[in-house]
């Protein structure tokens, strides 16, 4: 008779491109490069962690935090977000649905992609959570002149607030 186990433990540290730090009750938002965003088959791929600690201090109150994405209507991109997986994973679920376009004050348009969750961090736990996200620009658009010196903003926002 004989008895097997496997286990396999992994964490997701490497090629941040942004780490945020929450806190207390606050909004915080980062903006991506878009001066790399061109025609190609290969996508585009940014990644941030949230967390809860860094090497000074501990958030001293249990926090919830909601993500959106906001971005410009030049280009017909596509995005794609995973959060503590990676797109290859098996099962990687891509959590910006359809995005609703909204208007500001001043005329611009915008896409709004809302995550319907809002994520908790314990104060008992140091909790980091990490994002990928995945920007489609297909190369069939690098003949179309409609694009040419175009930019794409992507604003990324985290919403904050104290669990009561």
């Amino acid at each position: 008779m004989a008895y097997a186990r496997y286990e396999m433990r992994s964490q997701l540290v490497a090629n941040i491109d942004k780490a945020l730090y929450i806190f207390d009750s606050d909004e915080i938002r980062f903006n991506l490069d878009p001066d790399g965003i061109i025609p190609s088959n290969d996508p585009y791929v940014y990644r941030f962690s949230v967390a809860n600690f860094n090497e000074n201090n501990v958030s001293d109150v249990d926090l919830t935090y909601h993500v959106k994405v906001r971005t410009t209507t030049n280009l017909p991109i596509t995005i794609q977000m995973f959060r503590n997986q990676l797109p290859s994973d098996a099962g990687a679920v891509n959590l910006l649905g359809g995005s609703q376009d909204v208007q500001d004050e001043d005329g611009a348009w915008y896409h709004v992609y809302d995550i319907n969750a809002d994520y908790q961090m314990l104060y008992t736990q140091q909790v980091t959570d990490y994002y990928t996200m995945v920007i489609h620009f297909p190369a069939i658009y690098g003949a179309d002149m409609t694009y040419v010196n175009s930019i794409e903003n992507i604003e990324v926002s985290l919403e904050s607030k104290q669990m009561v």
